[in-house]
């Protein structure tokens, strides 16, 4: 029996691109109208993202690290962007609720700083787990961690509000719809191949069982005869051949 997920996750493309697409949309209204969603769903979808990935690789990276040290600086690590996580979640709810909260209106207003902190925090840990503890590592994560301390260092200088991260949001919620929208259509697509497909194995097999041969009657086997089976005379013996 065929998996509903993997014949049918088209449809979960397609829904999904549906609701980013009403996302992005109701995001980039309420950024030109007034900011109270935009708050919230800037500290919301950020706070999540840490919060998940943080969640995501705190057991993978905790039983892969080789010595003590290298563990104790990835709980750390884990900790301080789960602490951050749950300011910005706590910051969006209560933004949402309370216009006026001193606390989510505190987190927005150094939203970049937060975001920096966050950067900050991942690269520090990953040149002391390699460097310090020796711990394994590639090229291509050495020249990411490099370009994230770049990032760093551009977030902290430019002077931007969470308004800007509320429009890339948008724009990357309509961007990404349109890839669930593209891979969902393939999806479909294969979809109705496999049906076309599977009703052609069925043809092709009703017509070789219309054109198969009646089960051949078997043969009689033609009588010859009894058998006739030679006897063989046994060799005198010793004594039989002196007389």
């Amino acid at each position: 029996m065929k998996n509903p997920m993997k014949s049918y996750n088209f449809w979960l493309k397609i829904l999904g691109a549906a609701l980013l697409i009403t996302l992005g949309v109701w995001l980039i209204i309420d950024v030109n109208t007034g900011e109270n969603f935009a708050v919230f769903i800037v500290l919301m979808f950020t706070g999540l993202v840490a919060g998940i990935f943080s969640l995501i690789r705190a057991i993978p990276l905790l039983r892969t690290t080789k010595t003590g040290k290298a563990k104790l600086i990835g709980c750390i690590e884990i900790a301080i962007h789960l602490g951050l996580s749950i300011a910005m979640i706590f910051g969006a709810i209560v933004k949402i609720s309370n216009d006026d909260s001193d606390f989510a209106n505190f987190v927005y207003k150094y939203y970049r700083f937060v975001i920096a902190f966050y950067l900050y925090t991942s690269i520090v840990a990953y040149f002391c787990s390699t460097v310090l503890c020796k711990e394994e590592t590639e090229k291509i994560k050495f020249w990411t961690y490099i370009g994230l301390l770049t990032l760093t260092c551009v977030i902290c200088a430019v002077n931007f509000k969470g308004k800007t991260i509320a429009w890339i949001i948008a724009i990357l919620a309509l961007l990404v719809s349109l890839g669930l929208i593209v891979e969902g259509g393939m999806g479909y697509n294969r979809y109705r191949k496999t049906i076309l497909k599977d009703r052609e194995i069925k043809k092709e097999e009703a017509k070789e069982e219309q054109e198969a041969p009646a089960k051949d009657e078997q043969e009689p086997i033609e009588d010859e005869g009894p058998i006739i089976i030679p006897v063989i005379d046994e060799p005198a013996s010793e004594q039989e051949k002196i007389q």
